[in-house]
């Protein structure tokens, strides 16, 4: 009980859960399409080896670098104790920032079971959306994903934006990837472990924790972003990721004054988003 409890307060620390008046999973489709479909961002579904992800794509980039978005953990729980079936988000912020994004070669993707049936889809559990969202097979799948929308760019350098927990997924993968050029998060828990003690839940031991690795990154370029008025994901976690790579003269944690959890992101993307991060 207390770790089913403790998980349920993570997913609403996150904000993606124990909400009044839930759109149903077909509404939450139809708002991300009208957001997709006003950026130009074609529906694609990527048939992984465990799960069907969806995609979405702007413009091919022959031979150059597409940006691609992760979005974060959605909606996990309908209520204390009860999980979600279908955790495909409410306002699925990731997918905005792709949308505000001036570059021609941007894609989107999201997370297992998103926007494919919940619980109804291939091998989707609640355990994708919950205790293993940053799960080996979560994160491999998003992999094998990757490698279909560099393909079907004709892509030859990737770059990562995730938000939230897709920060945490973004990270997971950069570190195991050798063609990503530079990484992007935006309000993300890149310690778990810090994140749950900071918050007193229990660890999300079915996961993996990108501060692990973080000296793997050391010389990746990239800026963590993060609200000053985030009392979810403060800076400190960031702080935390940071101070567990042996080097940061690549990494930039930027903390940004008025910015919350997921307020003023998407407003102000168009000027973020044309932030490359680089080596100091």
């Amino acid at each position: 009980m207390r770790t089913t409890l403790a998980i349920f307060g993570l997913s609403v620390l996150l904000g993606v859960g124990a909400c009044a008046g839930i759109p149903a999973p077909a509404e939450r489709q139809e708002a991300a399409e009208e957001i997709a479909s006003e950026a130009g961002l074609a529906p694609r579904t990527i048939e992984t080896r465990p799960f069907d992800l969806l995609g979405r794509t702007r413009k091919p980039a022959p031979g150059g670098l597409l940006t691609i978005y992760i979005e974060g953990d959605g909606f996990a729980w309908e209520r204390r104790g009860k999980r979600s079936t279908d955790p495909t988000p409410i306002d699925p912020l990731a997918l905005k920032l792709a949308a505000a994004d001036p570059a021609t070669a941007v894609a989107w993707l999201a997370r297992p079971c998103q926007f494919t049936g919940g619980a109804k889809a291939r091998n989707c559990t609640s355990d994708r959306w919950t205790a293993g969202r940053y799960g080996e097979e979560v994160v491999s799948a998003m992999n094998e994903a990757l490698d279909v929308l560099k393909r079907e760019a004709g892509a030859s350098r990737l770059a990562l934006v995730g938000y939230s927990g897709g920060g945490a997924i973004a990270a997971l993968l950069a570190i195991r990837r050798t063609d990503i050029v530079w990484l992007k998060t935006v309000a993300s828990p890149l310690d778990t472990e810090a994140f749950t003690s900071f918050h007193k839940v229990t660890p999300l031991s079915a996961s993996l924790n990108p501060a692990e690795s973080a000296g793997a990154l050391a010389h990746l370029p990239q800026i963590h972003y993060v609200g000053e008025e985030d009392n979810i994901v403060p800076a400190r976690i960031g702080r935390r990721f940071l101070a567990r790579m042996d080097d940061t003269g690549c990494a930039a944690l930027v903390v940004l004054p008025g910015f919350g959890h997921r307020d003023g992101w998407a407003e102000a993307w168009h000027r973020l988003a044309g932030e490359t991060p680089a080596c100091r």
